[in-house]
């Protein structure tokens, strides 16, 4: 499989129309949990996103993105605040106190939908042995694949903090060092 090619998204000069998709880890320094505040480099991910917005740049979301945002979401509050309260995350989710934490996490959502173009992450396109094989060696997690061979196909950039993110052939941005030096 093909390295990726990685650019620090800091000196990117997007293009109007140009569609980025966006990871969940991104989505969570720009919108994070209210126990987890964002670390100081997630300025860097702001900074690339107020770029992309104003040259009108087209960020994406997918399902995969949303799905891992609002789970990751969750189980950061529920790691921070509620772990000693309830003995498992199932008993979190059927708890009063889920409730609150989870219409913020839907509310941060909604925001990022009104930030992003949907799009769909087509399961029927991609190439689905190269995926699990990827997943079953340990090359990458499922969703991961499924992100950068969507990207791949659509010609789409991944704006992402994951250092993970070092196949597959496509164009990434990011600030993550470890990513730029894998991808050199």
């Amino acid at each position: 499989m093909r390295k990726n090619k990685a650019h620090n998204s800091l000196r990117c000069h997007f293009q109007e129309g140009e569609p980025i998709l966006v990871d969940a880890n991104v989505w969570l320094y720009l919108q994070p949990p209210a126990s987890n505040p964002a670390p100081p480099f997630a300025r860097r991910y702001s900074a690339a996103m107020k770029n992309l917005i104003e040259a009108k740049a087209k960020p994406i979301v997918d399902c995969l993105v949303l799905g891992e945002y609002i789970n990751r979401y969750l189980r950061i509050e529920y790691n921070a605040l509620y772990q000693a309260k309830y003995p498992n995350y199932k008993a979190f989710r059927t708890s009063g106190d889920f409730k609150y934490v989870a219409r913020s996490a839907v509310a941060e959502a909604r925001q990022i939908l009104s930030l992003a173009t949907s799009l769909d992450t087509a399961l029927s396109e991609v190439n689905i042995a190269d995926i699990l094989q990827g997943a079953e060696t340990g090359t990458f997690d499922f969703n991961d694949g499924m992100l950068v061979e969507m990207c791949r196909l659509r010609g789409w950039k991944l704006l992402t903090d994951d250092a993970d993110m070092q196949v597959g052939g496509i164009e990434v941005l990011t600030t993550n060092p470890r990513l730029l030096k894998a991808c050199s």
